[in-house]
């Protein structure tokens, strides 16, 4: 408790102090203020960190951007089908809605996102990013405008992991006139969507306030019948105060409130080979009770002082409160796990427990009981970050002038994640399921929590051709264990972190560039480990070239990650039993390497017509150097050579499409090559199906009344099977036809 309020007051002291060292704002005579000239209403834009395409090309590293148009295009409200255009970011899906997003870089592993630093508008968004960083919160990406993507030295300031890179999501600024959007769609499946947002900006105030929701009765056909959809929404409203712009030192404070909410009937229990061969949509009778649920409600204030054009200071304070329930099918009362049986359903009592798992067959006796397992946590995130921007200039070197573009920060970020598990029998008559007798048991009640100082510093110095970027991160981070069944607490030691990276662009004639870059790879380790658990530590290589000019861009990047110690995480959705969820292992050295590449050209072939092309191929190797026995199901028994699972070798995305007059017709192609469901060297092991999905989109541009969109996702309808965890054969998305109207005033 002592902690969470030290953070607010260092909160509002650091808030108190910025404004007084800029000197009186007197915001509320400047919200009084009859001044309207829309020559001076404040300039409000996204918080971005990597810049426009320009700026983009001149960064020494790996940096990508999706912008607004190309979410518009395809409407796009899964962050899985976002990224695909991304070179070294792959993703595996497992809801084919992009509920809870598996997203890896560079071989990373995807699950739950966790090895990846996850921010909106810059600043954490993970329920816990430092003490449980698993993503089973997402925002809706049909409200964002862009999405950037950073890889080796460019991310290193981002963390607190830097092994595969960062995810920066860019919400919708407060407009600078008065702007409405409206934007509605339905489509089968019981799909619909409703996007409303309102928001404007006079001389010294501006707000925007939006809703979403989006719902669907699901494509799954439960065995019983009953609903396998969602639904979820979103609200957030902002409030700006600023001072006028021709002040000397412009300010400007903008308060942000968001309320979430998700309810899904997803499960984690998948399929046998064989039903999903039959029917890859079907769900068993056993899922029927399996239920996802949760909220959130987040806090921001932020605090800006432009000294002039050069110089900036923002301060984010923000506090995040997510709860989860996840009930759901956990294993049979028996003692086997439900991946056992779909795994051979015919073989001795393997072909009973299939039964009543089916709702084929009823529960006889105890042993044939189904355990449900309930897991329900509480994650609160608080802090306080402050980051200094410029740019200026240091004499000259070789006749040239020494420019600097210098990021300077620090945060104070608090973590802390409540867990519960609890379990009950069930038993199946009739294809229902029926609660056991005095069956309800508590089984787990934990707390951890972290405290994280992170402090960053990176420049970037260009001298002529030459732009060198030198970036440094330390990380001073504490950990508690709580267990309140058990009745113990633990204060673990802390631990100090230093993580350097170095990048270096030549850019012999304009468009053209040259790269290379080396970087500390880092994941903190979790509250409540075992003793021995390490940090995740490597050290990343990069090297490349890029061409960005004109209507043709390529760029094409080697990497080579060098682990001195991988790390995995035990979680339910990888198939770990109850003792070991929330377990992290370390699997020793590992070698990951690759070749990401991306081209896009802009053609046309006659007065009018656009046909943009674009191509993205990534290739990605991994090696353990390590032998070792691991209980985490993804590793099991690994031998030196052995291959890191969930990582496919081959991943492309193609996208094309013309642009002519009002008419604008997409469509995107991904594809990627079978992942093994875990370790191993190639032979005889569980594989994913290869990926290959077909995207299309047409867009009508109305003019002042609008536009009309239809949206085909997954044209050729294939089924194929794009996870094996935890339990069985689980598919993607089946064809979705959408057709939806949007208005922007």
């Amino acid at each position: 408790m002592a902690s969470r309020v030290g953070i607010w007051l260092l909160c509002a002291l650091i808030l108190c102090g910025e404004v007084w060292a800029a000197g009186p704002v007197g915001l509320a005579k400047s919200v009084s203020s009859t001044q309207s000239s829309r020559a001076l209403v404040y300039r409000a834009r996204a918080v971005r960190v990597l810049g426009n395409r320009r700026r983009r090309a001149l960064i020494p590293g790996s940096a990508h951007a999706v912008n607004r148009k190309q979410l518009e295009r395809f409407e796009t409200d899964d962050i899985h089908r976002g990224l695909a255009e991304i070179p070294g970011v792959y993703v595996r899906e497992e809801d084919g809605y992009g509920l809870r997003p598996n997203i890896g870089m560079r071989g990373a592993n995807s699950e739950r996102s966790a090895k990846v630093t996850l921010m909106e508008d810059g600043v954490l968004i993970a329920p816990g990013a430092y003490a449980a960083p698993a993503a089973y919160f997402f925002p809706l990406v049909t409200r964002l405008v862009g999405i950037e993507v950073l890889k080796g030295p460019a991310g290193v300031r981002f963390g607190p992991a830097t092994v595969g890179g960062a995810v920066n999501l860019l919400s919708a600024p407060i407009p600078t006139e008065r702007l409405i959007i409206a934007d509605l769609a339905g489509g089968n499946f019981g799909y619909a969507k409703a996007h409303l947002g309102y928001g404007e900006s006079l001389s010294h105030v501006g707000w925007w306030v939006e809703g979403v929701g989006l719902r669907s009765s699901g494509f799954k056909e439960l065995d019983s019948g009953g609903p396998t959809g969602f639904r979820k929404w979103e609200v957030l409203g902002k409030l700006r105060l600023n001072t006028s712009t021709n002040r000397k030192f412009m300010q400007s404070l903008e308060l942000r409130a968001d309320f979430s909410d998700e309810l899904s009937h997803e499960s984690y229990t998948g399929l046998s080979d064989a039903d999903f061969k039959a029917n890859p949509w079907r769900r068993y009778s056993g899922t029927q009770n399996d239920l996802m649920q949760w909220n959130r409600f987040a806090l921001k204030a932020t605090h800006e002082v432009r000294f002039n054009e050069s110089w900036r200071l923002r301060t984010d304070a923000y506090r995040h409160h997510f709860e989860r329930t996840w009930g759901k099918l956990a294993r049979f009362a028996v003692g086997k796990t439900v991946d056992e049986v779909l795994t051979n359903p015919a073989s001795g009592s393997n072909s009973v427990l299939y039964g009543v798992l089916s709702g084929e067959m009823d529960s006889t006796d105890e042993t044939e009981g189904l355990i449900l397992g309930t897991n329900a946590r509480q994650f609160t995130s608080m802090g306080v970050q402050s980051q200094l921007t410029g740019n200026f200039v240091t004499g000259r070197l070789f006749g040239r002038a020494v420019k600097h573009d210098l990021t300077v920060g620090l945060r104070l970020h608090h973590d802390e994640v409540r867990r519960s598990v609890i379990e009950e029998t069930f038993f199946m008559l009739d294809g229902s399921l029926v609660a056991g007798e005095s069956t309800r048991q508590n089984l787990r009640d934990v707390t951890g929590t972290t405290l994280a100082l992170a402090g960053w510093a990176q420049d970037t110095v260009q001298i002529g051709q030459v732009r060198l970027s030198a970036g440094m991160r330390i990380e001073h981070i504490g950990n508690t264990w709580t267990d309140t069944k058990a009745n113990t607490d633990d204060t673990e030691d802390p631990y100090t972190t230093f993580v350097p990276g170095l990048g270096i662009l030549w850019e012999p004639i304009k468009g053209l560039g040259v790269l290379a870059g080396v970087n500390r790879g880092f994941t903190p380790v979790s509250p409540g480990q075992q003793a021995g658990v390490l940090p995740e530590l490597s050290w990343n290589y990069e090297a490349g070239v890029r061409w960005n000019k004109s209507k043709i861009r390529f760029e094409a990047i080697g990497f080579f990650n060098d682990y001195s110690n991988i790390k995995g995480t035990c979680s339910f959705s990888a198939g770990c039993d109850i003792d070991t969820i929330g377990q992290e292992f370390n699997g020793g050295r590992v070698w990951i390497w690759g070749l990401e590449s991306t081209a896009g050209v802009l053609l046309t072939p006659s007065r009018g017509i656009h046909v943009p092309l674009s191509l993205t191929y990534t290739l990605t190797q991994s090696e353990f150097q390590t032998a070792f026995y691991s209980s985490n199901p993804q590793w099991g028994q690994v031998q030196v050579g052995f291959s890191l699972p969930y990582v496919p070798e081959h991943q492309w995305s193609i996208a094309t499409g013309v642009r002519w007059g009002r008419f604008d017709l997409g469509i995107n192609g991904r594809f990627a090559s079978p992942m093994r469901n875990a370790a191993s060297d190639g032979d005889d092991v569980l594989e994913t199906d290869m990926i290959s999905i077909i995207d299309a989109a047409l867009n009508v541009d109305l003019g002042r009344w609008g536009k009309v969109y239809v949206n085909v996702r997954n044209l050729l309808d294939s089924a194929q099977v794009v996870s094996l965890r935890p339990f069985g054969a689980r598919p993607g998305m089946p064809r979705q036809v959408m057709v939806g109207y949007k208005y922007r005033l």
